[in-house]
């Protein structure tokens, strides 16, 4: 099947140097993290004895549930990234977790 031209203007960086096209049906892209032990049990668990849906699609949906709520609390769509996300752990002291009543939004804005 012959790829699609596409504009620039529907292409957006996906926090690396790698553009993406900004769609819902966009082809799908691997992200390797990691998780706690712990939790990754409890998802294999949850999809055992569920057997509704593949354990990318449950933490897929978890994380579409997250995004959409951080900017519901931001009252905004975050805007597009000015630069790519850099590669590996963030050095220094662990913030911690924020809970959901704080805003994202910067000062000044």
């Amino acid at each position: 099947m012959p790829k699609k031209d596409v504009s620039i203007s529907q292409l957006q960086s996906n926090g690396t140097h790698h553009p993406v096209m900004a769609s819902r049906f966009s082809p799908k892209q691997k992200v390797t993290l990691s998780l706690p032990t712990a939790l990754i049990e409890r998802l294999r668990n949850a999809v055992y004895w569920t057997g509704e849906r593949p354990l990318a699609s449950l933490v897929e949906e978890a994380v579409e549930a997250l995004v959409t709520e951080m900017e519901e609390v931001n009252r905004e769509v975050f805007p597009q990234r000015l630069s790519p996300l850099k590669a590996g752990r963030r050095q220094g002291k662990r913030a911690s977790t924020p809970t959901m009543s704080m805003s994202y939004r910067k000062s000044g804005t």
